[in-house]
């Protein structure tokens, strides 16, 4: 009993201290003018400069009650986790405050990546039946595990497009994990995944409806490192488990089950991907094919695709776990299928809107013929004042947003 109050108390300290730490880096940001600015990308959604380090918050929060709380003897290797945590959150933070290059990023996250894989030895160890596939040499466990810790970093990444969608999708995949960690008795990652869930509730309170802030890369790529390794020792722990037949507390046919807990983000990150090579562009080419791009052009909210998307999350979770025992490869076709469905309603809905939408109607408008002087200082009149203007009404949107 004493260990779910524990657990309970991580998740509670780690929003407090969350709460109380957004509003000093809110201020601190305005003050040092740490702005993500639309006006520097076209492809931006928000329509006002809006802090981006909210990743400082969350790191500290849930680094502080993790380390507080979990022992050696629960983690033993909770000292390389931290250690990849820093340096995948500095790296993150580099870009927030000066653009890194891309491949300087998938360097440093492949260098995070292998010190929990070759260090702290958290790996897969077999295909469990995917492809059919089962055990697999160490080199290939090595490989294999590095670049899905490099994938769902990125992945992550890669969904924080609107207020509230990488916190909430976050937010569930660690309660997920902590509940079954937690029936699996391994209270250290219990213990990893609350005091995660509870850093995010706390950004939530700024970051959902009306973000105060954002969440930046160094957030993104934080909370994509620590559950790489959550995903990976669920699938691990629960699959030998399985396999010992030593416990009925356990999840069959993880890898699927493993896939639906994060298969917004991972959808997401093959579809996106896919796209671009499709379309002979650069994997790491930025773009408006997400899906919360796809949903918001479909005339929805930030707080309406962030609920939806997060409904969906949760009714793949809800599907895996009842359908688990049906075996991986059928619940994996299952989630195929299910994938195919609801993206061919959505593909149908985009059709449909584009077909009964009213065809836009033009109003003549009369020209006015220009003398000598208005041709020659109009341009410059009007692009001087509209630039006033502009800078006016961004003042006073950051100033509203402040407080």
């Amino acid at each position: 009993m004493l260990d779910i109050y524990l657990i309970a108390f991580s998740f509670l300290l780690s929003c407090i201290i969350t709460l109380y730490a957004v509003p000093s880096i809110i201020k601190l940001a305005y003050q040092k003018r740490l702005f993500d600015d639309p006006a520097l990308e076209s492809r931006k959604i928000h329509k006002y400069r809006t802090p981006n380090i909210g990743g400082i918050a969350v790191l500290t929060s849930f680094a502080f009650t993790a380390c507080l709380f979990i022992s050696g003897y629960t983690l033993p290797y909770a000292n390389y986790i931290f250690a990849s945590g820093v340096l995948i959150f500095s790296v993150g933070l580099k870009d927030d405050l000066a653009a890194l290059n891309p491949y300087k990023k998938f360097v440093a996250q492949l260098i995070t990546a292998f010190i929990v894989v070759f260090l702290a030895d958290v790996r897969l160890t077999s295909f469990y039946g995917v492809l059919g596939i089962h055990e697999i040499h160490p080199a290939v466990s090595y490989a294999f595990s590095s670049l899905l810790v490099v994938f769902i970093i990125n992945a992550f990444n890669l969904i924080d497009g609107i207020n509230g969608l990488l916190g909430s999708i976050c937010l569930i995949v660690s309660l997920v994990f902590a509940y079954t960690f937690f029936q699996l008795g391994e209270y250290g990652l219990t213990m990893l995944a609350s005091s995660l869930a509870g850093s995010i509730v706390g950004f939530l309170r700024y970051n959902a409806g009306r973000a105060r802030i954002f969440m930046g890369d160094a957030g993104a790529y934080t909370i994509g490192f620590v559950l790489s390794v959550l995903t990976i020792q669920f699938v691990e722990i629960n699959a030998g488990i399985e396999l010992a037949a030593s416990s009925s507390i356990f999840v069959q046919s993880v890898p699927a089950v493993a896939i639906s807990i994060l298969i917004i983000p991972i959808f997401d990150t093959l579809r996106v991907i896919a796209l671009r090579l499709v379309r002979g562009k650069s994997p790491f080419e930025a773009d408006r094919n997400h899906l919360h791009h796809r949903l918001l052009d479909n005339g929805m909210s930030h707080n309406q695709v962030t609920l939806t998307l997060a409904a969906v999350n949760l009714l793949y979770i809800g599907v895996a776990f009842g359908f688990q025992h049906i075996g991986t490869v059928d619940l994996l076709i299952l989630v195929g299928i299910l994938t195919l469905v609801l993206n061919t309603l959505l593909w149908l809905f985009d059709v449909r809107k584009t077909s009964v939408a009213p065809s836009s109607t033009t109003t003549a408008v009369p020209i006015v013929p220009k003398t000598r002087a208005t041709s020659l200082f109009a341009p410059e009149i009007e692009d001087h004042a509209h630039k006033l203007a502009k800078e006016a009404i961004q003042q006073l949107e950051e100033e509203a947003h402040k407080n």
